[in-house]
Formats: C-alpha cells, structure tokens, sequence
C-alpha cells in the first residue's frame, strides 16, 4: 500500500504549500504563483511585477513608456540584410540532398505501401500512459506551437494528386470501399522545380518566428478583422474583440467569414451528403490561426492566448490612460509574443525534449530560422504517438473534480457503454460547439489536459489518428500515419540513412533488430514492429522513409534523429530573430524587463486569466504530470487514480498520478470512413439545363418556321373568309401532302362538265373534266368534315369542311350535279384511320406527271437507238396495260405541263391533234408521236403541225381571224390590239393575200421564208425538258434586221450567228474527242480564271480564316502544351483545349462582325482607290461568312463546356477553389453544376448568350421574310451581346479577359460610324409626291437633303414617322446624282412594305393641304454598282424591282453622254429580265431617254419577257415572227416601243457572255457584271460567270445585290 502513503504525503504537501504562501518582496524575483490566487477582475498581480517591475501588493507606477520598432506580421524585414527571410509564402529550408524521382520534382520513389506501413509498424494497443510524466497538455500546447511556426498542409495549385493505393486487405477497401486515399501535394514555389540545379521547394505559409501568429494573424489586415465585433464596430482601447453571447473570455464569432481552415467535419457527413453543403465557416471563434479550431484541445489554448492578450490591454489602459488603442493593441502584442517566446522556450520546450537549448548567444543574422523539410514532413510529427484517443473535461477540485464527458456521435447499432471524456476523432472541427453549450468547458479542458497523460513514447498510434483523422468529403477519415509517410516523399525527402549521416549520427548497415537497437538506443520494445521494418524495406535502412525510421528511435522522447532535427529548429528559431525577447539590441525590453520574461512560465499566464487555483484546481507545472512537488488539490488526487513511474525532464525518477487514459475501449466510437460523389445534386440541373437550351435553340427555330406558316395561313384564311363566293360554289380545304394543306374554292360547272378548283386569291389551281367520265367515287366520314372525291385519271381531291353541315352541302349539290350529267355516284362512308390511306394527292401526281414527261422527253431527243427502244416499249406497255406506261393527261395536266391556261386556244388545238382516239385523255403513245415530230421531224412536219394547231376552224385554211387570236392566246395582255391587226395583215400581204382572204400551208410556209431556220430549231418547252433539249441562243441573232439597224448591224447579226451556231454545234463532238490532258488543261485554267476573278474576296477571306485559324491554334497550344499540368487542363482534358480556342476564335469573329456593319467607313473606302484592295462590295457576304465560323465556334464553346462543366462538378471543392481562384464562395458551399451554370457571372452570362444567339440566328435564317420586325428587332439587339461578352469574359473562370483585345478596336470604328449616322438620320425629311405604279411598285419622290451628295448605283436606310421612327429598310436609289429631288421605287412584298403603301397614298387620292409623314433617311451607303464606271465593258442584269440601281446608273450616264462627259466604260449591255414590262412601264420611260441620249451606241438593251416560252417554242412562234416584223417596219418593238430589243425567253447568260466575250474581249481584260434580282437570278449570272472564265479572254468579275 506504498502508493497510500505517498499519496498522503502529497496531499499534506500540498496543503502546507497552500498554507504557507510567502509574500513576494525582491522585484527582481519570480513570485509563487499562489501569490496572485483569487485576484479580481481588475486586478493584474502578475503584470505589475512582469511589466512594472514592482513588488506584488505594492503600489506600481507601471511600465515604462518608451516606443521600439514592433515585431511584423509578415516576417518581412525581420533580417534587414534578407528582408524576405522567414518572411509567410517562403521555401522551406531543405537540409538535406532532394531525392526526387527526376532530381526536379517528381516525389521521391519507393515501393512500400504507406497504409501497409502505417498497419504493420504503428498499430498496436493504446491507452498507456507516458514513461516521461508527460500530460495531454503539453502536448496540445505542442500542437499550437507547431502552428505558429509552421503551416505547409495546403495543397498547391494547380492540385497535384499523389494518391495512396489501398490493397485488398484493408478496412479502407470495404469502407468507404475505393481504390485509393486521396492526397493533394503541397503548395511549393513556382519559380522552382525546373532543373535538378532548381529543384522544388514546398513552401510555409506562415512566418517561422514566434511572433504572435497563432493570436494575431500574419497581416496587419488579418489583426484588424480580430479586432472588429460581428456588428462592423472596433474593440475600444487595443482589445481583442469577444464573442457576443459568451462574453468577453471568449473570442468572437467569425462573422465575417475569414477564410479559416473548414474541412467537414466527419461525424457529421451523412447530414452533409444529405444537405449537398457542410459547416459554415462562421460557427468557429476568430483566432489568428487559421487551423485554430480543428480540435477543442487546440482551441482551448486559441482562447488562452486570446484572453492573455485582453488582460494585458486592459493593465495598459489602466496604467497609460492617455494611449491610444492602437499604442494599447501594439504593446500588448509585443508582450504577448515575449511571453510566449519564453513560455515554449523554457518552459514548454525542455520538458518535451527532456533537454534544454544551449544558452541565448545574443541574434545572428547569418541563421535561417526558416523550418526544415525534415522538420516539416517527419520529426514535428514526433508529436503523434503522444496523442491521446480523447480528453477529459474536469472539473474544479471544490466541485469534486470529476471528470465530465460529451457525446459527440450517436453509438451505431446497440452499442452501449460508459463514455469518457470527449474523444479526439469525434472532435475535429466541431470544436466550438465544446464551448458555446457550456462556457465552463473552457476550465475544465485546462484542468483535463493537465490531469491526464499523453499516449505512451513508443510507435502505437492511436486510430484517431492512424485512420480515422479527418478528411475531405470524398474520403472523410484518412490515416495520417500514411499521409506522413507519403508527404515525406511528395518533398523529396531522402531515405532514413542519409538523414542519420547528415545529422552526425552512425549509419545502418542492416535493418537487423539487434544492430537497430543498439545504433539508435530506441526503448522501442515492440519486436514485432522491428521484425516488420526489415521486411518491408527489404533489410535495406537506404529504402526506409525517415518518418517510420525516426519513430522507431522512439526513447522517453524523441529518438536520435528526431532529437536532432527539432533542436536544431528551435535554435535556429531563437538565434535568427531579431525581435527575440532576450536580444538586447531590439529596444524592445530593458534589461529587468528581460530577466523578468524569462521567468515567465504557463501557469502564471493560466492563473491570470482564469479563476482556477494553483496546487489545487491545476499544478503549478500544467506540462507536467502530478507528482509530489507538482500537486493539486485533495478532491483530485482522489480521482488521480493511475500511478506509474515516471522519468521527469529534470531526471527526476517519480510516482505520477494521472486520471484513467481515455482508450478505444471506454470512449465513444470514431464514425466509419464515408465517401461522396460531388456530381451527386447536379444531374437533375445538368439534364435540365441541357434540354433547355437544346429544346430553346430547336423550339426557336420552330416556332420561327411555325409563325411564318400560321401568318401564311392566317392571311390565306382572312382572304378566304372574305372572299365571296357564288352560287354553287363551296369553301373547304385541299390537303396537298402529308402536313400541307391549301384553301380553296370547289364550284361544280354543270354546262361545260367540270369541277374547278380555285385557291383564296381565285386563281385556278385544278380543273376535273369529266366530260368522258361515267363514275365517280366520294369517300366521306359519317359527318362530312371530310371528303374525298375520285375520278379515273385524275388525282384525288381531298376536302376538310369547317363543319359538317359545309360538308353535307357539298355532298347534296354533288348528288344533283352528277344527276343532271348522268354520272354514277358511288358514296362510301370511312372512318378517319381508313380516310387516310389510298389517296392520290397533288403533290404525287405530280411526281407521276414528272416521271412521264421525263421519260418521253429524255428518249424522243435522245439517241436513235434510244427513240427505238422507247417506242417499243410504250407499245408493250399498251397490252400489259402497266400502271405507268398505260396512264393517261387531262387537258388541264398537259396545260399545266406547258405552263399555260387550260381555256386557251393553243392548248385546246394541241390536246385535239394528240387526243387521236378523242377519249379526252392523252396516252403515253400519243404523247409519244407528238414529241417525236418536234424531237426528229423534218421541217415541213413541223410546219404542218404548226399549220394544223393555228387551224382553229379545222378547214385547211388560216384566216387573219385565226392568226390573230392564236397570237393573243400566247400574248395575253402584252401590246395593243391594232398592232397585231396591222402586223398580221402585213404578213398576209408578203405572201399576196388580202386580210380577208385565207392561207394556205404553202402560203403559211412562205411567211416564215424570211428565217429559213425556224422550222430546224423550233421545239415545245416543258418543264422537266432536259438541258439538250433547249434551243441555242446568240445575243447578237436578235438584232433587228430593218428599221433603226444600219447594215453593219445586219453584218454583225449574221457574222455572230453563224460563228455562235457553227460553234455550239460543233463543241460537243470536239468535247468527246478531248483527252485527260487537255480536260485537266481545262480544269487548271478555270480554277486561275476563278481565282483571277475574285483574287480580293479570296484573298482577304483566305487571310482572314487563316488568322481566325491561328488564333485558335495559339490558344488550343497554350492549354495543351504549356498548361498541360494547369488543374482544369487535368480536370477536362483537351475540353479546355477545344474550349479556350473557340473562345478565343468566337471573340475574334464576333468582334470583326462590326467592321462589316461599319457603312460609312465602307461607302468611304468605296470612293477611293482602297476599294481596289478591300473587297467592299462584298462585306455583306463576309458578314455571313463571318457569322457562320462565329455560329460554329459557339457551338463548339458550348458543346465544349457543356463537358467541361460536367467534369467541373465531379471535382472537390477544394481543387475547384484553388482553379477558380476568382470565383469566391463560402467554404461551406459545395458547388454544382447549377452552381457554376447559373450562380456564378460566367455561367449564367453564357446560358444568357446562348440563348441570345439561338434567337439572332434563327430570327436572321428563318424570320427575315415573313417577320422582318423580329429579325430587325433581335439583330438590332447586338449591344445586350456584346455587353454580355464583357460580362461573361471578366468573371476570370480559366483566364484574364482579354476579350477588350479583340473587340476595342473594331468598336471604336463601329461607334465611329454610328455617330456619322446618328448625325444625320434624325433629321426629318419631306416627302413631295407619292405615285402608285403597277405591280406594288411605290414612287417615293423625296427632298434632297442639304449637302446629299451620292453616286449612282448606291442606296440609303429609311424609316417612315408614319410606321415606325425606329425601323429602318435599305432601298435603292433611282434617281441619278444630277437629280434635284431623290426617288425611291419601292415594291410591296412584306409587311413593311404593305404598311407603306398604305400609308403613302397616290397623289391623286391626296386631299388638298394634305400632307405626307416625314422620313428618317441614313446613307447613302455603297455597294458594288456603284462601281460601274471602273470598268471598260459593264453587264447590267436586272430582274424585276431589282431595276431600280440600273435606273440610277442608266441616268447617270444619259447625262454624261449628253453633257460629253468623261465616261471611261465604252460598252454598257443591259440585261431585264421581267414577267412583264408593263409592270415596271416607269422603266421603259427611263429607257427612251437614254436611248435619246445614247447617240454613239454605247448602251444595247436586252428585255426578256419571262411569261413567254423561248423564240423557237411552238407556242411563241407567231409572237416572234410579229415582233421581228413590227421591228423591221417601225424600228422599235411591238411590246415595248423601244429600240431595246425584246426576247420571249428567259436569258441563256451563258450563251450571252460567251457572244460578250467574243465581240468585246478585246476592250477590256475584265468585264464587270452589275446584278440585282432575286437570289436564283444572281445564282445563274454567277454559275455563268464561272462556266465562261473557264475559257481564255477577259475575266468576268460578279457583283451581285439581292432583295
């Protein structure tokens, strides 16, 4: 009972000691800390004889006020010879040689398993207690004194994994069951690492000194925020701020959100994984220490020195009342820092070392105190083995000193037992909790820690550490002995045996047990762990990582090798700071003041901020365990149960009294290890937004689409509605194709046997004769909404009715229709499925119909062989009776065919000499034998059949009668009724016969005398007639013979015809006898001629793609190659690579989108010889060449992040923060992907931009026609884009923006440009007269402006006050620049338009005094027509409103050529193609003046009626011979009055350019092509173009406008 005894003794000891406390009465002596016992809130016993320097109970006058230099934050400036020496984000100090895999910077390589080291060498029983009277709190206390000198725990950035492999066996494979712990490798220096002369160097974020960081922070800005309440206000008089609602002992809530350590703390990860966000940051206590709250043992010295801080403010405020806060805040700081110093060195530091530093030699600036890798990633960690499973709240020794515990977790399952203490693994990061349920916590973890041991000095780690420390959310507890292990290689760290040479310490030659024990005099006993050693390093100490070598020299204390290494640091600390407390040559402390701090100890520190009592709520030597000389209170030795020998640091062999260790066996379970999947919350959001933007960009188009066909129909329906039909007739709806339907009007004509179908506008779609029928079928639903009705050789008409009773209606006047006609009617009532089937629609039978005319007309102009073969078979198919060989035409197809009106005469005669069995219908074969007269005839057949149509009466005979009214069928409205009479009766008289009198065929075959070659050439167009099929064309074979025409126009038509036919007839028979040399002479020569003729638009688009190209490439490089490492790089792979070039490219495209906007600029440029260098007449084509590659790289920018941002949110938070460094966001938050889509700048400015380009995109592809509004209104919305692209660009997710590089420039000119404009398109201007023309053609005649001055060709923006002052359309201008008043000839085809010619009415219908609304007017703008005059031989090709530039230009030169101008073009050939002339009959006004005006010939104009077949056709052939003859009596044509010659065909360009190129390729190298006309129009001139520069001679040069 030897240990009762003690005990007794100890307890009297201890009470005498309390007894008899001695009066403190020398200052320069150290008082018993009993001396300052129960001293009251304002009372500072220990300061007055600390600072002051006076007895303790006497009255203190107080330090003396002397200013010095204070101690930094930052550690910069602390060596004055190496300002930036210890200074926070400097290298570590390597001591030893890198063993880098590389020797650069790749981890050291060894093959053991660091968890199979952890497992074999560090797992055993814990819960014994220290051989060295060590306690929890010194310890602890050990563990902020690591903090304050050193912090290399933060991963570097980019995140580097060096994971660790976990293998089959272990607990970590079946939970949190993956293939490997995760493990981020330090920050390091980035100038390092690039050569094994420049390995890397990890670095230290906080400075090495003690300096006060773990209280105040490492910035000055960092001091500040610790100052600063919740509520914004300053702590008053150099006051550290407390917490609001546990009062002034404790430090303030983070409110502010200071970026402190926030790892999740693990018990809690299933709440976690369930909320999708873990703790916030603001719970912790504000500490200067950024990992101040990990654990509640940490934190309770966080809040020592806190507190310590506060009271020696308050003893400065009370003794200097005349200093400011700030003076206050500074001086307690200094002796905050001093105190500490003294504490950790002398008092702290020998008794964990169990040795004592050499004496202070006075600063040494040549030392580095910077901490050591070594130090770092091994011997600091010595501290591990000495961690205890938990720590015990206790309490006061008059309140029974009972130890208290505090569940942390729920126990799993039925698990029931005692809990003790609060238990390390269980604690992490929820250390504020400890103290804001019980304030009084904060004294019982003192006397907890002081009262209980560390863990045994062996190499047993407790699991709390060895597996259950904390980790991130993907793998919430890690083994830290592992991560040791492996932290030591991830900094290059030799092998064991380096280590122990370089410290002077022997060598192993084996990893033999008895030679280990004997080199290292470890106290290591565990036999086992020295046997495992051996295995797994192969016997070999070379291989053994430091980190398990130095643990296994384990002694009472750190071995050997660890001995060395924290000594040394701890000198090297001391000596290389010059505000060390005890360096005389700082100012900062007199010499007493000095000799004073280094008496300092913990308790006194302890006893002055807190109410415990020395030697009886806590020892006076807190670091060391209970002993006689270091006792406590009665009440607690009793509950001192645990006694065990104890080697003291002093050598002192003693009893030690500690309370029962805390253990795995009678503490509350770690939670398991648990995992998560980051992408876990975002797939909902992901699909989501995905189908958004994907069904946005499709519905846009379709709506699009959609509203165009509802506003077609809808316009349909309201001219349908208000159309009034006649009796008899009825409303319904043809269905034309599947999803195509067309309104119409059914009216059943009983006297000529037919129904006729007509459309909403009345004209006639469809005729059904049935005047050969005798059955028809009617297919009906049982309420008549719908009905089919069929007719043999006809196809189907299929009719929706609005309702029923519409239908019945139909159905009973179809009934007497059939009746009366004596037609069967067979009436079947279907369902609305069996409706369906069995139709033959329009749009079918017109595929049969194409099919038929194909087949007779490739065959009857092919081969003879082929005719043949045909013939045959049509025969054939008229016994086997086949589907298609036996179908059969109505008149009404065959007009169709012919694009003619079935009613017309030409029609009807042809449908007669065909329909030769006079069935009403035309067989194949009769189809059959009519073409092949046309296809291989003679010419006296061809002009029999000629004969016999124009034969109306069927006689033999033609009368004046006969030939007049065939020629009016085919003319319909065009010329006047007393020029055909008195052309026909002039052709009558050339062959001798009176207008009364008739002709006969040889009479009619002598009319045509005078073109011998009519009958050769003359064929029937139909509309799937192959190209071989077409008659050849000579542009000069129109000249008129008589009349204006001189005879060397005569010569001309017959030389240029004979060359042009001889020619063309003889190229297809030389083409097949070219060989490949030749063909690829051809080839070669059409792609220089191409190239030659757009050398600017190719040149320029070339270099613009390649530049666009190159800056793709440049960044699409940079993030493959140099920023291969970078941490999105690694997280998306080449997706950031695709992502960041496109970007790049998109902003280049987008930006260069302006210049091609910039008008002025351009109209300027096309004034001045520049044009010949900058394609200016084609910036509207490289505006949409331009905004395809935009279109393009958007697209593979959002496709590109649509993958990015899924990899994005499979990543920690942690990587994320560290790659988006400018994206903040509270530490709790774990970003998804709706995070990053929608909460942050980029991404939701890059949702708004997709958005924004999918409408401006299909508005301007789908819109432009039918909502004109919309597509301006969308298009016109590029400034909310661009700002966009600003926004988007400056939220710096992977890069600095530079978008401002791409975009200053071109927008700079583009505003530039839009001032010019806004100068001048506010000013209203008068419209003087307003005239309505035929074909919706519109004369705005408008009041020149002040100072307008323009060139002929170019055109101007307006916008009516009437419609809208905002809505500008760009129309040509037809007057000429010597014109006093402006004039603008605009056609109605859209809503616009219509609008306008509303608005503006005729001046005829103008009231007087009336008035016009004003216009808004911008230009005038340029465009390729103005340049006319750059060219020797111009081609102007007009097609219908597409006139109105050459009406500019046509009376630009008029006045040139009549004032003798200068007029460098010398041969000007004008091309108008038109329906009719008379619909543009304002044109052919203009046109007699410049015919006045042109006296040297230089304009020759070309008008080709389109309405009309081709001159050789059969049904043009009169029109053809009466124009030449009126031309030949009177000069001028029959249709239009002018010279111009006029021609009933479509123009054959090609045949024309090539004439063009024959007759005047000897005036110019280039010949300029001028058109404007629909887009087919400028198609079929460019695709000429192109054919013709196939051949030698001048180049033809396009410029095109379309409207």
């Amino acid at each position: 009972m030897w240990w009762k005894l003690l005990l007794l003794g100890a307890l009297l000891w201890a009470g005498a000691a309390r007894a008899q406390c001695p009066d403190h009465k020398d200052a320069s002596a150290r008082p018993r800390p009993c001396t300052w016992e129960g001293q009251t809130k304002g009372e500072f016993r220990f300061l007055d004889w600390l600072i002051g320097g006076c007895v303790v109970g006497s009255n203190c006058a107080g330090a003396t006020d002397h200013h010095a230099e204070f101690p930094g934050y930052d550690g910069w400036y602390n060596n004055l010879a190496k300002p930036n020496q210890g200074a926070v984000d400097t290298p570590l100090l390597r001591l030893l040689p890198p063993a880098y895999a590389d020797g650069v910077y790749q981890p050291a390589k060894r093959t053991v398993n660091p968890l199979k080291v952890s497992e074999q060498l560090m797992r055993g029983q814990n819960g014994k207690v220290s051989k060295g009277g060590r306690t929890a709190f010194l310890l602890y206390f050990g563990q902020q004194v690591v903090e304050e000198i050193l912090d290399a725990q933060g991963p570097g950035c980019p995140p580097e994994y060096f994971n660790i492999d976990i293998e089959n066996n272990h607990d970590f494979a079946r939970r949190p069951s993956l293939k490997f712990m995760p493990l981020l490798r330090t920050r390091y220096d980035m100038t390092t690492g690039f050569s094994p002369n420049n390995p890397r160097q990890q670095l230290n974020e906080i400075t090495p000194y003690l300096d006060g960081g773990l209280v105040y922070g490492t910035s000055k800005g960092w001091a500040d925020a610790l100052r600063t309440f919740s509520n914004g206000s300053l702590a008053q008089d150099g006051l550290l701020a407390w917490h609001d609602e546990l009062g002034e002992g404790f430090p303030a809530e983070n409110k502010q959100r200071l970026p402190m350590a926030n790892p999740p703390p693990p018990t809690n990860h299933s709440n976690y994984v369930r909320q999708q966000e873990t703790a916030r940051v603001d719970r912790f206590f504000k500490l200067g220490n950024p990992r101040g709250n990990e654990n509640p043992f940490l934190l309770t010295f966080g809040i020592v020195w806190f507190r310590w801080h506060n009271h020696i403010a308050r003893y400065f405020k009370n003794v200097h009342r005349d200093w400011s806060g700030e003076r206050i805040f500074n001086e307690a700081r200094k002796w905050v820092i001093a105190t500490y110093q003294a504490v950790v060195f002398y008092d702290w530091l020998p008794r964990y070392m169990h040795t004592s530093l050499p004496k202070y030699q006075g600063y040494r600036p040549t030392v580095d105190p910077q901490v050591s890798h070594i130090f770092q990633s091994a011997a600091m960690r010595f501290g591990h083995t000495l961690v205890t499973s938990g720590v015990y709240l206790r309490e006061k020794n008059d309140q029974g000193c009972n130890p208290l515990h505090f569940e942390l977790a729920a126990p799993e399952g039925s698990s029931q037992r005692r809990i003790m203490g609060v238990r390390t693994c269980n604690s992490f990061w929820r250390s504020p909790e400890l103290f804001t349920r019980d304030k009084d916590n904060f004294d019982r973890f003192l006397m907890g820690l002081s009262s209980q041991s560390t863990e045994r000095e062996d190499n047993i780690i407790v699991d709390d550490l060895r597996g259950r420390v904390f980790g991130p959310l993907e793998f919430s507890r890690r083994d830290l002995m592992a991560i040791n292990i492996q932290r030591g290689r991830d900094h290059g760290l030799p092998d064991y045996n380096t280590a122990r040479k370089h410290f002077g310490l022997s060598t192993l030659e084996t990893l033999d047990m008895a030679e280990f024990k004997n080199k290292t005099q470890t106290e290591v006993n565990d036999e086992s762990a020295l046997r495992q050693l051996q295995t797994l390093y192969d016997n070999d100490p070379w291989k053994v990582d430091i980190w398990p070598g130095g643990l296994l020299e384990t002694r009472n204390g750190p071995g050997q090798l660890f001995s060395k290494v924290i000594l040394d640091q701890f000198e090297r600390i001391r000596d290389g700071d010059r505000f060390w407390f005890e360096n005389n040559k700082n100012d900062l402390f007199t010499q007493a003041e000095r000799n004073r701090l280094g008496r300092v100890r913990i308790i006194d520190v302890i006893l002055s901020i807190t109410a415990l009592k020395p030697a009886v709520d806590i020892q006076e030597d807190p670091f060391t365990a209970v002993h006689q000389g270091n006792g406590i209170g009665n009440t607690c030795m009793q509950q001192l149960s645990i006694r065990t020998s104890c080697l003291l640091h002093n050598n002192v062999n003693t009893t030690c009294s500690y309370l029962p260790q805390i253990s795995d066996s009678n503490a509350e379970e770690c939670t398991k290890p648990d995992t998560y999947d980051y992408f876990t919350g975002s797939e909902v959001s992901y699909i989501l937004v995905l189908i958004f933007l994907l069904g946005l960009c499709f519905a846009t188009v379709v709506a699009v689409k959609t509203m165009a066909i509802i506003k077609v129909k809808r316009h349909n329906k309201k001219a349908f509605s208000t159309f009034k039909i006649k009796e008899g007739s009825h409303k319904a709806k043809e269905r034309v194709k599947l999803r195509e339907s067309r309104y119409v009007v059914v009216r059943l004509d009983q006297e000529s046997r037919r129904i006729e179908v007509s459309g909403a506008g009345q004209e006639r779609l469809r005729i059904i004769d049935l005047r050969n029928v005798q059955e028809m079928k009617v297919r009906h639903l049982h309420d008549f909404t719908k009905m089919v009705i069929c007719v043999a050789n006809h196809y189907d008409l299929f009719l929706n009715f609005e309702d029923g009773w519409h239908g019945k209606r139909l159905h009973k006047d179809l009934t007497e229709f059939c009746q009366s006609l004596h037609i069967t009617l067979m009436l079947t009532p279907e369902s609305k499925t069996s409706l369906q089937f069995g139709i033959v629609t329009v749009n079918q039978r017109e595929k049969q119909l194409a099919d038929f005319s194909r087949v007779v007309l490739s065959n009857a102009f092919g081969s003879s062989k082929q005719a043949d073969v045909t013939a045959n078979l049509i025969a054939m198919g008229i016994h086997n009776k086949n589907d298609f060989l036996s179908m059969e035409l109505t008149q009404v197809e065959l007009a169709n065919q012919l694009g003619m009106l079935p009613d017309s005469v030409f029609v009807k005669q042809l449908f007669r000499l065909m329909d030769q069995d006079g069935s009403g219908f035309i067989t194949l074969k009769e189809f059959w034998d009519v073409m092949v007269v046309f296809a291989r005839g003679k010419p006296e057949e061809k002009a029999r059949l000629i004969f016999n149509i124009y034969d109306i009466s069927n006689t033999g005979q033609l009368s004046a009668v006969d030939l007049v009214g065939m020629v009016r069928s085919t003319l319909g409205s065009e010329g006047k009724n007393q020029d055909l009479d008195h052309i026909v009766q002039t052709m009558l008289q050339s062959v001798g016969v009176n207008a009364d009198q008739t002709i006969n065929f040889e009479q009619f075959q002598q009319i045509f005398n005078t073109r011998s070659d009519v009958f050769n050439h003359v064929q029937i167009d139909v509309r799937e007639m192959s190209s071989k099929s077409n008659s050849r064309f000579s542009l000069y074979g129109e000249i008129p013979i008589g009349g204006f025409a001189a005879e060397a126009a005569r010569k001309e038509y017959d030389e240029a015809r004979q060359e042009v036919l001889t020619k063309e007839d003889s190229e297809e028979d030389t083409k097949d006898k070219l060989w490949l040399g030749v063909e690829l002479a051809e080839s070669l020569r059409s792609i220089v001629n191409n190239i030659k003729n757009k050398q600017q638009t190719l040149f320029w688009g070339t270099l613009y793609t390649i530049v666009m190209l190159l800056i793709f490439a440049e960044r699409a490089y940079y993030y493959t190659i140099e920023r291969e490492h970078a941490g999105l790089r690694r997280i998306a792979g080449l997706g950031v690579t695709v992502t960041r070039g496109a970007a790049s490219a998109m902003m280049f495209t987008y930006s260069t989108l302006l210049v091609t906007m910039c008008r002025n600029v351009l109209s300027l440029l096309r004034s001045t010889l520049l044009h010949r260098i900058f394609p200016v007449d084609n910036m509207v084509d490289f505006h949409r060449y331009i905004g395809a590659w935009a279109l393009f790289w958007t697209l593979v920018h959002i496709i590109g992040h649509c993958i990015n941002f899924y990899h994005i949110s499979t990543q920690t938070a942690m990587d994320l923060t560290c790659i988006f460094r400018d994206f903040f966001r509270s530490t709790h938050v774990l970003p998804k992907f709706h995070y990053w889509c929608l909460q942050t700048i980029t991404g939701l400015t890059g949702v708004l931009l997709t958005i924004h380009t999918a409408v401006i995109y299909a508005f301007a592809y789908f819109a432009r026609r039918h909502f004109f509004w919309l597509f301006w209104a969308t298009h016109n919305s590029y400034p909310i884009f661009y700002v966009l692209m600003v926004f988007h660009g400056s939220g710096r997710l992977v890069q600095p923006p530079f978008f401002h590089f791409f975009f200053l420039g071109p927008c700079l000119l583009f505003v530039l440009d839009k001032l010019i404009s806004f100068s001048r398109n506010k000013i209203q201007i008068d419209v003087k007269s307003v005239t309505h023309l035929p074909s919706n053609v519109t004369l705005l005649e408008i009041r020149r402006p002040p100072n307008f001055s323009f060139q002929s060709g170019q055109w101007v923006r307006i916008a009516s006050l009437g419609i809208s002052n905002k809505e500008y359309h760009p129309f040509t201008l037809s007057s000429a620049p010597h014109e006093e008043n402006l004039t603008l000839h605009i056609r109605a085809v859209g809503p616009w338009t219509h609008k306008l010619r509303k608005v503006y009415k005729d001046k005829a219908a103008m009231a007087k005094g009336e008035k016009y609304p004003q216009i808004y007017m911008d230009g005038p703008f340029g465009e390729g027509h103005q340049n006319w005059w750059d060219y020797e031989v111009a081609i102007f090709v007009a097609g219908g409103i597409g006139v109105t530039p050459f009406a500019s230009i046509l009376k630009d030169i008029a006045y040139k050529l009549e004032h003798s101008k200068y007029l460098r073009t010398k041969k000007v050939v004008f091309l108008w193609t038109t329906r009719s002339q008379k619909q543009f009959e304002w044109m052919t006004d203009i046109l007699r003046i410049v015919e006045a005006a042109d006296k040297r010939n230089i304009i020759r104009t070309h008008i080709f009626i389109t309405q009309f077949k081709s001159k050789f056709d059969l049904r043009t052939i009169m029109l053809y011979l009466a124009e030449r003859h009126f031309q030949k009596i009177s000069g001028t044509s029959l249709f239009t009055g002018l010279r111009a010659i006029t021609h009933f065909s479509r123009p054959d360009f090609k045949a024309v350019f090539t004439s063009i190129k024959k007759k005047y390729g000897s005036m110019s190298s280039v010949v300029g092509v001028f058109t404007c006309g629909s887009p087919n129009l400028s198609r079929a001139v460019e695709k000429s173009c192109q054919m013709v520069n196939q051949e030698d001679g001048p180049l033809f040069r396009h410029y095109y406008e379309n409207f």
